[in-house]
């Protein structure tokens, strides 16, 4: 394992920043979204055109291949945001961490020659 100190400030601060998030409460993959429905009464107001049809918040996350969706009530909507931009910043410190892993990928050691050669098929 290489010690936090030797890594490069980028992968470090990605590093720290992640650790940071994941102490915090609240995480979720999914999509926020607004739904116009009409409730189905007779006398509504939803009934006379699109325009007038209820607002709802919703949010949907494809899991096994199948699309949920779940209701959000407005007095946890601020809430919900907080945990799909967490979810959202984690995927990108992610990436930042595994493209510094990637350009390390391949890169010989100095002093070290490479000596084994591949047969030929």
């Amino acid at each position: 394992m290489i010690p936090i100190g030797s890594l490069p400030e980028r992968e470090r601060s990605a590093l720290s920043r992640l650790r940071q998030i994941l102490g915090e409460s609240g995480l979720m993959r999914a999509s926020l979204f607004l739904l116009h429905n009409t409730c189905g009464k007779q006398g509504c107001r939803c009934m006379r055109g699109k325009r007038y049809r209820h607002i709802s918040w919703y949010v949907s996350q494809s899991r096994k291949g199948k699309l949920r969706r779940k209701f959000v009530p407005l007095t946890q909507l601020d809430e919900v945001r907080r945990w799909l931009e967490r979810y959202r910043e984690i995927r990108l410190l992610l990436d930042q961490v595994s493209e510094e892993y990637w350009k390390r990928l391949g890169k010989p050691k100095k002093g070290r020659r490479r000596t084994t050669k591949h047969p030929r098929a």
